[in-house]
């Protein structure tokens, strides 16, 4: 319980002097509450890093669902009732993560604590734009996936 108020407490001296987000919409929306356990002299680069994870994540699955090289065959159901508006949200989303992903490989190289705010708060925003669209291609996946038909007989390529 201690290692929990002493993160918040650091969080709340960071969100006072660079007004970052609130704790708990930064932690629903990225899970910071895995740093509980660590101990660290660079708060916003570990916070930065936690939500590098998530972007990675999204980031490897669009690039799959856009490219697809051996993927699981749901994927191939899902991707072959995808509709024309959902592979242009996909690439959208995919090309938006991507940048994400080079800011924090930019950032991994010089340590600025103004820099590592400046992308939390800029990535939160993103995040805040994107995550509806994210919600409703999954919502569309879900429909095509349940709609088809996954049998032997039939593959991606008919």
């Amino acid at each position: 319980m201690e290692t929990q108020l002493d993160l918040k407490k650091e969080y709340e001296l960071l969100k006072i002097k660079y007004s970052l987000p609130e704790f708990e919409a930064i932690t629903q929306d990225f899970d910071i509450e895995k740093l509980y356990d660590k101990e660290t002299l660079f708060l916003a680069r570990e916070i930065r890093r936690i939500i590098n994870e998530k972007i990675t994540a999204y980031t490897h699955l669009f690039e799959t669902l856009i490219n697809p090289a051996n993927p699981p065959i749901f994927v191939f159901q899902i991707l072959k009732n995808v509709s024309t508006r959902d592979k242009e949200i996909m690439q959208f989303l995919y090309k938006t993560l991507s940048k994400i992903q080079l800011k924090t490989m930019k950032l991994d190289t010089t340590y600025s604590e103004k820099n590592e705010i400046d992308f939390i708060n800029n990535t939160f925003e993103i995040w805040q734009d994107i995550k509806p669209k994210i919600y409703g291609l999954f919502e569309s996946f879900e429909k095509n996936f349940e709609n088809g038909n996954i049998s032997k007989k039939q593959s991606y390529f008919d």
